[in-house]
């Protein structure tokens, strides 16, 4: 098996408090009130022990589809400015693992809270189909855009500050239309 890493840093200004933005990044059963389904995800289950902390384990993905679901860790988590994740996942078209590695970063950033989105994928694929590795991580990289946008416009409807307009994103942000 060859083995291979990307990796890819999702930024985002939000504006809400970071005790918020870690509420809903650790709170797991409930992403579906932030998160809509995908082609990807579906739900996070079985979370234990609950409320999430360090070591907690969670069935995501789908849940119930064999071959589209996978447990993870909480690998990290330091209220309310970090929360780490980790599992792994089988991608059985391409014979190929990929060890899922993901540290949210949350800070004070002029009146918004930073959110930093770093996701690491271990990849180990067979050498002939290496070449179709950026499948892998073109999906990946649509459904962490998607997740980044989806808590920026959940948490900024939902907050009691101040809002800002599309024209205040910065280029390149998550979620910039």
């Amino acid at each position: 098996m060859a083995r291979s890493q990307w990796h890819k840093f999702y930024v985002s200004k939000i504006t809400a408090a970071p005790e918020l933005l870690f509420e809903l990044l650790s709170d797991l059963p409930n992403y579906g009130r932030w998160l809509p389904v995908s082609a990807q995800y579906g739900r996070t289950t079985d979370v234990g022990p609950y409320p999430v902390q360090l070591g907690s384990r969670y069935h995501d993905g789908k849940p119930g589809e064999p071959g589209k679901d996978w447990w993870g860790t909480v690998t990290g988590f330091q209220p309310p400015g970090s929360v780490d994740f980790h599992h792994t996942i089988s991608v059985r078209q391409l014979k190929a693992t990929v060890d899922v590695h993901i540290h949210y970063s949350l800070g004070p950033d002029n009146g918004t809270t930073g959110v930093t989105r770093w996701l690491v994928l271990d990849i180990a694929m067979p050498a002939v189909l290496r070449p179709l590795r950026r499948l892998i991580t073109a999906n990946f990289d649509k459904e962490n855009v998607r997740t980044m946008a989806a808590l920026r416009q959940y948490a900024e409807a939902h907050s009691t500050g101040p809002r800002r307009s599309p024209a205040d994103s910065m280029p390149g942000e998550a979620g910039t239309p």
